[in-house]
Order: C-alpha cells, then structure tokens, then sequence
C-alpha cells in the first residue's frame, strides 16, 4: 500500500476534546438544576449546573478542571433518568 492510499486518521469531534464544561441532553421535561446538582455533586471537582434558557432538556454542568470533567462524564453516560430517557453527555465546544 503506498503512502498516498493510507486511510485519513479520524477526525477528533468537538464533544470528544475534553473540557472542563459537560453538555448534557436528553433530559425530560421536569429537570431542572437542583436535580441534575444532586446527580453531579457526587463527583469531586463539581461546580455549578446551569439549565439553557429556552433549550428543551438542555443544560451545562461546570467542574474544576478537564479531568473531574471527565471521570463525571464517563459515570454517568447514558444514565436512566427516567424508564424511557438516558442521560447524553459529552464535552462542551469552546
């Protein structure tokens, strides 16, 4: 195989480049922050929860640093909030 015919490595999405900030959707309806609060404050570095105005099922969790980010990000992927919706998580764009 010569040079030219390798295959391009992938490319990194934004919500794969690690943050410090966590984007989460997919929440229902009634969520608000002192629900998802009570969800993240059990992770080290935790910050501040803030819902996005208008967004439905839409909010941004804050923490210390990229790797509390991180460890908080990977626990609770795909969390059941309720029987039918799964926490979506990933990295916040800057």
């Amino acid at each position: 195989m010569a040079m030219d015919d390798a295959p391009a490595p992938p490319a990194v999405e934004a919500n794969m480049v690690p943050s410090s900030i966590i984007f989460a959707q997919n929440l229902p309806p009634d969520c608000n922050e002192m629900m998802l609060s009570v969800l993240f404050k059990t992770y080290t570095g935790f910050s501040e929860v803030r819902m996005v105005p208008g967004g439905k099922g839409l909010a941004f969790i804050e923490f210390a640093d990229e790797i509390t980010a991180g460890t908080a990000l990977a626990g609770l992927q795909g969390f059941k909030l309720t029987p039918t919706q799964n926490l979506a998580l990933s990295y916040a764009k800057s």
